[in-house]
């Protein structure tokens, strides 16, 4: 280092001689040398510029509320075709015929039903009976009512029948149906058909039976 920090000195004319430096004065050279190094090394060092960092920002999130979609209710109105056709029971329901009655085989009866208009809407001419499933009996399948039918007015609906040939239990169903060929009957939902029930017997042999007439004899007479 001492070497190195050794001021140089300039060629000196022959027969001069260099000269001759001390320790001390080699050793403050040497110090001031490193001084002077230092600053120069702090003097050129880059400035460092600071570099913003990138500062969150807090953006607030829609905020979603969930909807319930409702579809208004639609009131039933009074002229909808539920409540304008149905049907109830009279008093009585069964004007003839009630259920089990007994028939020999094809024999003919009338039944009737009493129909009472419990419906919002007229019942006119076009409103037909007919007939639903089961047994028709020999009925017609359907026939226009005879008259018209205000709300709340009763009807009696009669249909001419015929006992089934062979022994049992016979039952035909029977409904209204509307001009548009709806079809009606009792109950909540007026979907209910009203029914008509038979049980047939044989026919019966007719048993020749005697005359058991006693014709008195005559008194003689005296």
């Amino acid at each position: 280092m001492l070497v190195a920090c050794k001021p140089k000195v300039p060629d000196l004319p022959f027969g001069q001689n260099e000269p001759t430096f001390s320790h001390d004065e080699l050793l403050q050279t040497a110090a001031m040398q490193l001084t002077y190094s230092y600053h120069e090394t702090q003097f050129h060092l880059p400035t460092s510029t600071p570099t913003p960092l990138f500062t969150a920002t807090h953006t607030p999130l829609p905020t979603f509320i969930a909807t319930i979609a409702r579809t208004p209710t639609a009131e039933i109105s009074p002229t909808d075709e539920k409540a304008c056709n149905r049907a109830g029971m009279g008093v009585p329901f069964d004007v003839t015929v009630p259920d089990g009655t007994i028939f020999y085989a094809g024999e003919t009866f009338t039944k009737t039903w009493r129909v009472v208009n419990s419906g919002s809407c007229k019942w006119t001419r076009l409103y037909k009976l007919v007939f639903y499933s089961q047994n028709a009996m020999g009925a017609q399948y359907e026939r226009f009512l005879e008259g018209e039918v205000l709300p709340g007015q009763a009807i009696d609906l009669s249909v001419l029948m015929t006992a089934p040939g062979k022994p049992g239990t016979y039952q035909g169903n029977w409904m209204l149906q509307a001009p548009d060929g709806t079809l009606f009957g009792l109950g909540m939902n007026a979907d209910t058909p009203f029914y008509v029930r038979i049980i047939v017997t044989d026919d019966p042999t007719p048993t020749p039976t005697e005359d058991l007439t006693i014709t008195p004899e005559a008194s003689p007479t005296p």
